[in-house]
């Protein structure tokens, strides 16, 4: 016989745990490389609908002192829930990918063990 005893694996890439652990990490690691620019962009976007609500509001807002205008380091919408799901994802799709693939790695299967 010319094959090998052991086995061929499936690529890695067959699995739908390889892809969820890899776009989510480059998703992870492009919003933490680009969060300042985020950040600036939310700001402004927050910034031009807090200026429609006293626009649409007049004397009512504006005379109100709490108002608080957005800022890059201080918007009413942030990025921490963003990265939470996306590093639970990492997580989840590393341990799943690892238990799938490379948990029986090192282990003889019953299919290639000699039974005398």
């Amino acid at each position: 016989m010319s094959e090998s005893s052991t086995p061929q694996q499936e690529p890695i890439t067959d699995s739908p745990w390889f892809w969820l652990y890899l776009f989510a990490t480059v998703a992870l690691i492009l919003l933490i490389v680009f969060q300042g620019k985020l950040n600036i962009r939310q700001a402004n976007i927050e910034r031009q609908h807090q200026a429609r609500q006293i626009a649409n509001h007049g004397d009512e807002v504006a005379s109100d002192s709490s108002v608080v205008v957005s800022s890059p380091g201080n918007t009413l919408i942030g990025w921490n829930y963003l990265v939470a799901v996306l590093g639970l994802l990492v997580a989840v799709g590393w341990i799943r990918l690892w238990y799938v693939r490379f948990r029986n790695w090192g282990k003889e299967t019953p299919e290639t063990s000699t039974s005398r």
